[in-house]
């Protein structure tokens, strides 16, 4: 009987060892699932070790060179995600905000333009993927708040007007995904405080959608901090907040 209660106990506190990638990631324990990911070595399960890599990176780590080496180690998940998966388009998604990342960590035109090309070639492969048109924006937006109109125009060809275009079709393709509605408003205060109104409405309808996982409650949690400023009338102090917020704003 001892030996069977033993042996229970053990089980039990093993558990958590054998936990799937996705359950890892769901739960939020987001190193963990990216050392899982890369255990199990499929396609779906490098993209969550990828996508936790780039979380932790770009929410947690307020080291530089550390962030670097962690978007370099998720863009290597998605290499190899898209090695078993060529046509899989959220890792061909995913490699390009990786590049993304490496390109504003490293404040490089060309990682910017490769970007955006990777960004538009999964567009015209999938118009209604509401994400890419987000990320898309994101990147034009990105570029303006980093370069400003002129140079963002002149050497990458960024908009701030394409940006907003673009939020508004990720949010018309797909609706209900938390994750738009946090970028979109936060981007908007990063442009300017003059976006204060469009931005809280944004937050609030974020507020009342369901996390169905642990990064969408992380957003939502974090961008919750933003409203009350916005209803407070202190946009500047919620623009402060929300480049605060923005991937990478923890950065010393």
């Amino acid at each position: 009987m001892i030996r069977n209660v033993v042996a229970a106990v053990l089980l039990v506190a093993a558990a958590p060892a054998w936990a799937s990638a996705a359950s890892l990631f769901h739960d939020g324990r987001f190193t963990e699932a990216a050392t899982a990911g890369r255990a199990e070595n499929t396609a779906a399960s490098l993209i969550l070790a990828g996508r936790a890599t780039l979380i932790v990176a770009s929410f947690e780590t307020i080291d530089r060179d550390q962030a670097k080496a962690q978007v370099d180690a998720a863009d290597h998940d998605f290499d190899a995600a898209l090695a078993l998966a060529p046509t899989s388009e959220e890792a061909a998604l995913m490699k390009a905000t990786a590049v993304g990342y490496r390109g504003k960590l490293s404040k490089s035109p060309g990682l910017a333009k490769e970007t955006r090309a990777r960004m538009e070639a999964v567009l015209a492969k999938d118009p209604n993927y509401g994400l890419a048109w987000s990320s898309l924006a994101g990147w034009h937006a990105g570029a303006v708040v980093a370069l400003g109109k002129f140079l963002a125009g002149t050497v990458l060809g960024a908009s701030s007007k394409v940006a907003l275009a673009d939020f508004e079709t990720g949010l018309a393709k797909d609706p209900r995904n938390p994750v738009q509605y946090a970028f979109y408003g936060l981007t908007l205060l990063d442009l300017g405080t003059d976006n204060g109104a469009r931005a809280t409405q944004l937050l609030r309808t974020l507020a009342t959608l369901p996390a169905r996982d642990a990064y969408e409650g992380l957003l939502k949690r974090e961008t919750a901090q933003v409203v009350p400023l916005l209803t407070a009338g202190d946009v500047k102090g919620a623009q402060t907040m929300a480049r605060r917020l923005l991937p990478f704003g923890k950065l010393a």
